[in-house]
């Protein structure tokens, strides 16, 4: 993750020690001298969160992480970018809570959090990296979204990862994608702005144009009350509608535009769209995201599972959250079992407040460990042979808003 953000072109780290996100915040440290980043241990984490969102701002790519408590610290904070349209992106290190909880434990309870924690109406992302490719993978891609939408972007990881060893290829550290959205920096094109183009209510997708303090541009104001165009608070009834619509306008282009969920099948990676229509029904479609993963994968590669139509659906991109392939994948399925380390099966949660699919079956863990290979294994098992001996009447699975 730590060289996932310099490849993205981080330059300030701002963080207060936690369990554990304290790795990332040791090994950029440790990195000062090579790459200049500046570094800074704030006094906790509402300064951290400030002092990367005034980088920000000002145009330097920043970041801060933490866990759940100093997670709930940040939120005002992001709550202020939401309604300056300041990108920002936050690293959330789940660990068992509430409170300090098990705080050198694992867990995966923080996904309602992030895509529901600080005031109002706002759109923002929700990500999780699953392993050491990904951790990489995902920095330059947070950064890219939070330019582009200018939004916040929540990196969800956990302590199974933070803290694990991998073997791991070489990263590519060549190759580096960098979109800062509409941020302004031609001359020429800063002269031409007006002090309305900042927060322009109708700006296509909601997303309207961006430039730096210092620019030689119109100014304009950047503040935490409701505002019109050029950032003047208003109140009025008109305005309030408008500026609201535009923040969210962002959320349909940002859902639009996410990558579906990975679908494995017997351990092999599948296109959705190869198992959306017709063809052979799926024995047993698990769902899960982050750490699982990797896990899952092993449990689908096990002797015992061999030649079985077992299939994972990964998820990534938790929020906005895409179910059209999971919609289509579920009227295929004998039977789907959602995996999570929570108790509220969270992602289960929103995948029945987006689309009314419910999914009672579940194996959730939530004792600070992560899952083990041979539990794992073991519960699949269990419920394969449960739907072999039911093979006659298949579960006819419903969704809101649909006739199926």
């Amino acid at each position: 993750m730590g060289l996932g953000a310099v490849h993205a072109g981080v330059r300030l780290y701002a963080g207060y020690p936690m369990t554990p996100s304290s790795p990332l915040l040791s090994f950029i440290a440790e990195l000062e001298n090579k790459t200049h980043m500046v570094v800074k241990q704030a006094e906790d984490e509402i300064t951290a969160a400030q002092i990367v969102s005034g980088a920000m701002y000002m145009g330097t790519r920043a970041l801060t992480a933490t866990s759940g408590v100093g997670f709930d610290l940040m939120s005002e904070t992001l709550s202020l970018n939401a309604m300056i349209e300041n990108p920002t992106v936050f690293v959330l290190a789940q660990r068992p809570g509430p409170a300090t909880g098990l705080p050198t434990w694992t867990a995966q309870g923080g996904l309602l959090q992030a895509a529901n924690c600080s005031a109002g109406e706002f759109t923002r992302c929700v990500i999780s990296v699953s392993n050491s490719q990904d951790a990489f993978d995902l920095m330059p891609v947070a950064f890219n979204l939070a330019e582009q939408y200018q939004i916040s972007v929540i990196v969800l990881t956990d302590k199974q990862i933070a803290e694990a060893l991998y073997t791991q290829h070489p990263y590519d550290l060549e190759k580096a994608e960098i979109d800062r959205g509409r941020l302004v920096v031609d001359p020429e094109k800063l002269k031409a702005l007006k002090s309305s183009d900042r927060f322009n209510p109708h700006a296509e997708g909601g997303v309207s144009l961006r430039w730096l303090p210092g620019s030689d541009a119109a100014t304009y104001c950047a503040q935490a009350d409701e505002h019109n165009a050029m950032g003047a608070v208003d109140e009025s009834s008109l305005n309030t509608k408008l500026q609201l619509e535009k923040r969210l306008r962002k959320f349909h282009g940002l859902k639009a535009g996410l990558p579906a969920p990975h679908l494995s099948i017997g351990g092999r990676s599948a296109k959705t769209t190869d198992w959306m229509d017709e063809g052979d029904e799926i024995e047993l479609l698990a769902i899960g995201w982050g750490s699982t993963g990797d896990v899952f994968q092993d449990v689908m590669c096990s002797d015992e599972l061999r030649g079985r139509k077992i299939a994972y659906l990964h998820y990534t991109y938790l929020w906005p959250l895409r179910t059209q392939e999971l919609q289509r994948l579920a009227k295929r399925s004998k039977r789907i079992v959602l995996v999570e380390q929570n108790y509220q099966g969270q992602l289960g949660m929103l995948i029945r407040m987006e689309c009314g699919l419910d999914i009672p079956d579940r194996i959730l863990k939530y004792d600070g460990r992560p899952f083990f290979y041979d539990e794992l294994l073991s519960s699949v098992m269990e419920r394969c042979a449960s739907t072999s001996e039911n093979e006659e009447s298949a579960p006819d699975f419903e969704f809101a808003g649909s006739s199926s």
